[in-house]
Order: C-alpha cells, then sequence, then structure tokens
C-alpha cells in the first residue's frame, strides 16, 4: 500500500462499493469481535449487498490513520479501484478522486485486463440478486 497509495481515503469516502457473498463472508470470517454482517452491509433498492458507511465513510475506514482497518481482507471492489465501473456510461473508467490512479493502472492494456473482470464480477452479483 505504501507504494502507491498515499494514504488519503478518498476512496473510502461516501462509498458505494458493491460487495459479493464471498467478501461478505471473508470479511464476517475474518473479523473478529463477534461481526454481524448488518453491522458492514446494506442493501441496495436494486437488492445489491453495498458496504455501509458511517459518518460518509466505509464503515471499516479509519479517518485518523487513514487507513482501512481490513487491508488484506478488502472487498473485489476495492482491489480494482481507483478502477470503476460508470453504469451511466457503460465503460470503466479511472476514479478521479484518486490523485495516483497511473501508479495503479500504468497503461490501457492494465486497464482493460481488470475491466474485464471488473464487468464479470458485476454481471455475477446482479444475476444473483435477481435468482
Amino acid at each position: 500500500m505504501k507504494n502507491k497509495c498515499v494514504d488519503c481515503g478518498n476512496c473510502c469516502r461516501e462509498t458505494e462499493m458493491i460487495l459479493s457473498a464471498q467478501d461478505i463472508d471473508l470479511i464476517k470470517n475474518k473479523n473478529p469481535k463477534n461481526l454481524r454482517v448488518s453491522d458492514f452491509v446494506k442493501k441496495t433498492v436494486e437488492g445489491l449487498f453495498q458496504l455501509k458507511n458511517v459518518d460518509n465513510h466505509c464503515v471499516f475506514f479509519d479517518p485518523i490513520a487513514k487507513l482501512c482497518k481490513i487491508y488484506t481482507i478488502r472487498p473485489q471492489g476495492c482491489q480494482f479501484y481507483p478502477l470503476i465501473y460508470d453504469s451511466d456510461k457503460r465503460l470503466c473508467v479511472l476514479d478521479q478522486d484518486c490523485p495516483r490512479t497511473e501508479l495503479f493502472y500504468p497503461n490501457k492494456p492494465s486497464q482493460v485486463k481488470i475491466c474485464t473482470k471488473i464487468v464479470r464480477f458485476l454481471e455475477k452479483q446482479v444475476l444473483l440478486t435477481k435468482l
């Protein structure tokens, strides 16, 4: 994290991060202290699972240290970041809230490769909610 991220926490503010069932299980099972799913998950009107926000930031973000409390088990979408899927444009874009996007995705081929994974991830999550 230190080589790429400047620990600004922009990615963790007002997040709308979609969670997979695997993300939820991993966080619940690897994070101690009787964590309940309802402590960190909310359901959207579309029926998708999303990370909860507290005080306008992800429930797992430490605003003082500007670090993720579950970085090693962070959700898949957080791992893809700062590449995100813009549903209005129907394509992947680099989130302009991130000050160092070029260090995560230095070229177009790396973006295209991860974009394919993002689209598959989202299609699977949307499909699961419609079953």
